[in-house]
């Protein structure tokens, strides 16, 4: 039964496994995470002291206890003497409240401790029993059924004030309503539902949780008083309470011991077994309680109220039983002479024991007795392998190690902790030492990437140094190709220029051939018209020269003239001839060097382009070369910085 839980504000301190009684009841095997185990869990409360978050938090029946009431269910209530120690002004009023809301009877629990504390003498007297274990608490009945069954048997049968209240009121009462208990303990729940209490309670409503639910609506309800008579059952939740009843009534020359506290408590019935088992001594009888200050600021009442109000409320009540020796209302015990009271300080211890005795003579020890089950929860012991692997999984090698002891994982040694370990409700990674050696050795592998990455940076940097050396050098090649890149492209421009101005006297020239061959061809045309002409003047030379043969004598001079011009004719014919053959000889001549300067243009064209696409690609080169400069500058410093 999950009675106990971790909420949600845990942070996986430990300060609860390092309080815990039990090993096994806190398990650990989450970061930041520290869960309950319920079939392990005592409920001692020792977790809620210790945990500075609030992180720990448990069930009762008080909302369930309201429901039923509300839903018409005949409930009556039982109040531990404790909730008027801990509310003196608010209690007739929150009792009153109850009533409203719908309970029947009212009764105290310390009328149930008178009786625990009459069944204790009765059958310690009875039955000679001697170094019984009182049973009151139900943390330490369920340690003792769990954890230390070899107890079982020091056990004193008898029931807790609460079930003794309880079975008074079922079979002496003869009440048939269901019974809930206002209750200063969260284990109450696990005695409430043991089998060997027989089912008479049925709710465990904590003060806590009860005064949360109901607020202040109290307030205005009329008070009522509880309906039984009590004497120094009263004085039970307070530490040593049942230690001065047994005193009350068999002297303090009984050793009583008195113990309290959950860490205290558990650790003397640890020893309590030993002494048994070595047959020593042992003390009249075991008064323990698990909470340090006894059931007045238990696990279920509010730490508020933890003052010294609540210890002096339970004082004067005590007093004022001892002083006057009466109770106050009428019951079983009825209104008794300070003579036959059982609680009056002036009578001797046997007195008191004997008035005791008859005042619940008309009772039945065997309703009050109860019996214990051996409820042995395991927890396994590794062997000596099984240590082996668990100390080596630890990183603890040598005795020192595994004797560091430092409680940082929870566990008051090195050795409880494997054992929480083996049994599956804590893991290594808890363990301080194992943490710091696996730290030592990541920095110790740190430490040598750190050296290797040291040495990797000077090659790194001498690699970046002959990088940025290389890349200055490239710069100061690119600065050298711009310029002449540049100056490549200016000679390529002013090369296009001459070739174009080149271009253009080869034009001129073409035009100027071409003039020559046309003034040829006329100067051939005019040949061929003086040739005709010629070739009339002889031809008139001719018949010049036959009328002058004609003529005779008289033709003669005519005859000398006509010769003239014949042998002008004939020598301008040789000479148009010579004058033809020469412009024949010339002409094809012309020709091809009009032919010669066509294809010369083409050529200038033609490398006047390519001239051109050098120049333009040549600019391209020296924009690309600028950029890769600027580029080269930016990397430059990039590398520089690294």
């Amino acid at each position: 039964m999950e009675l106990v839980y971790t909420n949600e504000h845990c942070t996986g301190c430990n300060k609860c496994v390092r309080t815990c009684p039990v090993l096994t009841a806190n398990v650990a095997t989450q970061e930041d995470h520290v869960s309950v185990d319920g079939d392990k869990c005592i409920a001692c409360g020792a977790c809620f002291d210790a945990c500075p978050h609030e992180a720990r938090d448990y069930y009762d029946d008080t909302e369930r206890f309201f429901a039923d009431l509300q839903a018409g269910k005949k409930i009556s209530v039982i109040v531990a003497p404790a909730f008027l120690a801990n509310y003196p002004k608010e209690y007739q009023k929150v009792l009153g409240y109850l009533k409203k809301k719908g309970v029947n009877h009212i009764c105290s629990v310390s009328f149930g401790a008178d009786i625990t504390t009459w069944g204790y003498l009765k059958y310690i007297t009875e039955h000679n029993f001697m170094g019984g274990i009182s049973q009151p608490c139900p943390a330490v009945v369920t340690y003792v059924e769990r954890y230390l069954p070899e107890l079982i048997g020091r056990m004193v049968p008898i029931h807790s004030p609460m079930m003794c209240t309880a079975i008074y009121m079922k079979k002496y009462m003869n009440v048939t309503d269901e019974i809930a208990f206002l209750s200063p303990c969260i284990a109450k729940k696990l005695e409430i539902t043991d089998p060997n209490c027989g089912g008479y309670v049925s709710y465990n409503v904590t003060f806590k949780k009860l005064m949360e639910a109901i607020g202040n609506d109290y307030a205005s309800c009329a008070p009522y008083e509880d309906e039984l008579e009590y004497g120094l059952g009263s004085i039970y939740p307070m530490p040593g309470g049942l230690r001065e009843n047994v005193e009350h009534f068999l002297g303090k020359e009984q050793i009583v011991r008195q113990v309290e506290g959950e860490h205290e408590a558990y650790e003397y019935l640890k020893n309590y077994v030993k002494r048994i088992g070595q047959h020593k001594e042992l003390p009249f009888m075991v008064d323990i309680l698990n909470c340090g200050k006894g059931c007045l600021y238990g696990t279920a009442t509010d730490p508020d109220r933890g003052t010294d109000d609540v210890m002096l409320t339970i004082a004067r009540l005590r007093n004022d039983k001892l002083e006057k020796g009466t109770g106050k209302k009428k019951g079983l015990l009825g209104k008794k002479s300070v003579s036959s009271s059982p609680w009056a300080d002036a009578l001797t211890p046997e007195e008191r024991l004997d008035n005791l005795m008859q005042a619940f003579a008309k009772l039945d020890l065997k309703d009050f007795m109860r019996s214990y089950s051996d409820r042995h929860v395991e927890i396994a012991e590794p062997d000596a392998q099984e240590k082996a692997a668990l100390w080596a999984e630890l990183k603890k090698d040598t005795p020192e190690e595994r004797h560091r002891d430092c409680e940082s994982c929870g566990y008051a040694t090195c050795a409880d902790m494997i054992k929480a370990m083996h049994n599956g409700v804590n893991i290594k990674d808890h363990c301080v030492h194992y943490v710091r050696s696996l730290a030592e050795e990541e920095t110790q592998q740190l430490a040598e990437i750190r050296e290797k990455e040291q040495q990797e940076q000077a090659v790194h940097q001498q690699r970046l140094t002959d990088v940025t050396v290389r890349f200055v050098s490239l710069s100061d090649n690119i600065n050298e190709l711009n310029t002449a890149n540049e100056a490549s492209a200016k000679e390529a421009t002013d090369l296009a220029l001459g070739i174009q101005d080149l271009s253009g006297l080869c034009d001129t020239l073409n035009d100027s051939v071409s003039t020559m061959s046309d003034f040829i061809n006329v100067y051939k045309k005019s040949n061929e018209d003086i040739s005709s002409i010629a070739g009339q003047t002889n031809l008139l030379s001719l018949n010049a020269s036959i009328e002058a043969a004609r003529a005779g004598e008289l033709g003669r001079g005519f005859a000398v003239v006509a010769e003239e011009i014949r042998n002008l004719s004939d020598s301008t014919k040789a000479l148009i001839a010579q004058n033809n053959e020469q412009a024949e000889a010339i002409l094809p001549k012309i020709s091809g060097s009009i032919d010669l300067i066509t294809n010369l243009l083409g050529s200038i064209h033609a490398m006047t382009e390519r001239v051109a696409t050098i120049a333009a690609n040549t600019e391209e080169i020296s924009s690309q070369t600028t950029y890769v400069q600027e580029l080269t500058g930016a990397l430059r410093e990039d590398v520089e910085k690294l």
